[in-house]
């Protein structure tokens, strides 16, 4: 009996399965058929029509969709909707990448959508070598008090990628240099966005060089990925719901610590006598250190030196007071315009989620909107991010509000990282109900083929690196177990719908 599997879009697809059998060779049908695959042969027709969207060329004055902001959300979107051939122009009033100290690593649900754009080889070739433990410290001039191994949960079994250690201004640098290479995507540094209308027909931006130029650039849509004091969500009159957690002073500084926490060193060190916290940033001995507010006007290089407790020469690079909040928009969509990123939703950098969330927003949307834009998805399609990514924000402050309480006190909370990064399912109006799966989201994550949960891994062809995963980026999907699977293939054809059919069959191919 043949059965079918129809998968969603992208990295994280809304699954609508009737299988969790997965094959362990698959081969795409622009390849002439090979005699024999043994035990179990398997055979790919590939049908796919048109593009995600169909697109005018580049003017200076018009787009289909603007990107505010050239963070992770802001990046992934421009880069998914270049590839989906939808015009973009991104702009951000920045000319470079900021330096301050923000999140230090992804999660391997970020790195999978990095595999999709091609990017997990730079990513991984830039990472910061940590050693996964956590230590607990008076300071550096005594042994450590406790150490906590962090790295026992691994991604292994669910997924071909694993979290990056990597600090957020080398990430942001590694995600920028690839925009180039989509030649849809416009990129304008420089350039703030100082007004916001929109009509029926879309939205008119007014951007501003740092000069005084005055620019205006009309759109289909405007995607608001400029940050917590996003311009887009102000000029939209959008409030925001949540709180501030508090102030830290945060110090970046240099020094080589090897001597002491060796090398590589510990992802995370608390030290008590000064209630501070310690994390290496990059290879060149740089290091971040957060210290209460409450502490006053002291000098850096004294604050830093009284944390270590050992002379280490340290050169200080910087010293900021930071705010920490678990906060989000009252919504995500209004008319035109979207939020994205930490426009939509802020928590504070402990645990990477902010980044992972944001990447993960950029990743929903573009699809959404080159469907519509490619016209064979209506308008109401946007509807269901506002849905999908909200409930996952909310879900996202409330975990990263006990990651932050865990940090100020030394603790490690009980949290399923697997679970934060891939156990969630989305549940809108386009996912359709399966019976037979539970509507509660489970406490731990299990792989699941359940409608709206992220397609299960499973290897292709584990020498060679290939795994399910990588079946999904450009068209819906369908799996199907049958000889002849040239009916769903003429149903994708007749349809506007960018359709990839792959047939698995037991035996011979």
């Amino acid at each position: 009996m043949a059965w079918v599997v129809v998968m969603g879009r992208g990295c994280n697809p809304d699954a609508g399965s009737r299988s969790s059998r997965f094959p362990q060779q698959i081969r795409r049908a622009d390849r002439p058929p090979p005699a024999t695959m043994g035990a179990q042969g398997i055979r790919s027709v590939l049908t796919q029509r048109g593009s995600m969207s169909e697109t005018s060329p580049d003017h200076a004055n018009e787009c289909q969709v603007l990107v505010v902001g050239a963070g992770p959300a802001g990046v992934v979107a421009a880069l998914l909707l270049g590839d989906l051939g939808v015009d973009t122009v991104l702009v951000d009033r920045r000319t470079s990448v900021s330096d301050l100290p923000r999140a230090r690593g992804i999660h391997a649900r970020a790195t999978e959508m990095l595999r999709q754009l091609g990017i997990e080889p730079d990513m991984v070739a830039s990472a910061l070598p940590t050693d996964a433990r956590m230590e607990v410290r008076s300071t550096l001039a005594e042994p450590p008090l406790v150490t906590i191994p962090t790295g026992g949960e691994t991604f292994a079994e669910v997924s071909p990628c694993e979290g990056i250690a990597i600090a957020q201004d080398v990430f942001e640098r590694v995600l920028r240099a690839h925009l180039p290479s989509r030649e849809r995507v416009s990129v304008r540094l420089g350039q703030r966005l100082t007004g916001l209308t929109t009509d029926p027909s879309g939205a008119t931006a007014t951007l501003d060089d740092a000069d005084g130029t005055t620019h205006t650039i009309h759109s289909a849509y405007v995607i608001g990925a400029d940050g917590w004091r996003s311009d887009v969500r102000r000029l939209a009159g959008i409030d925001v719901i949540g709180d501030l957690l508090g102030q830290q002073r945060c110090v970046r500084f240099r020094a080589d610590l090897t001597p002491w926490l060796g090398a590589p060193p510990p992802s995370f060190v608390r030290m008590d006598a000064t209630d501070a916290v310690l994390l290496p940033t990059h290879p060149d001995h740089r290091w971040v250190s957060f210290h209460i507010a409450e502490l006053g006007p002291e000098d850096p290089a004294d604050l830093v030196g009284r944390m270590l407790g050992v002379e280490t020469g340290a050169e200080v690079l910087g010293d900021v007071l930071w705010e920490a909040g678990v906060q989000y928009a009252e919504r995500f969509r209004q008319g035109q315009v979207f939020l994205a990123g930490d426009a939509a939703h802020r928590v504070t950098p402990i645990g990477a989620t902010g980044i992972t969330s944001a990447m993960a927003d950029g990743h929903n949307l573009a699809w959404k909107l080159a469907a519509v834009l490619g016209g064979w998805a209506p308008d109401s399609l946007l509807d269901t991010y506002a849905v999908e990514r909200g409930a996952v924000a909310r879900s996202a402050c409330a975990t990263n509000r006990l990651q932050w309480e865990a940090a100020r006190t030394g603790g490690q909370p009980n949290i399923d990282l697997r679970m934060l990064d891939m156990g969630y399912r989305y549940a809108s109006s386009i996912v359709t109900p399966d019976p037979r799966f539970p509507d509660e989201q489970p406490s731990s994550y299990t792989q699941s083929a359940a409608p709206g949960a992220r397609a299960p891994h499973a290897w292709l062809d584990h020498a060679a690196g290939r795994s399910t995963i990588d079946l999904f980026g450009r068209a819906f999907v369908a799996l199907v177990a049958t000889d002849d699977p040239a009916p769903l293939a003429d149903v994708g054809a007749r349809s506007r719908v960018p359709l990839e059919v792959h047939a698995l069959v037991d035996g011979a191919a």
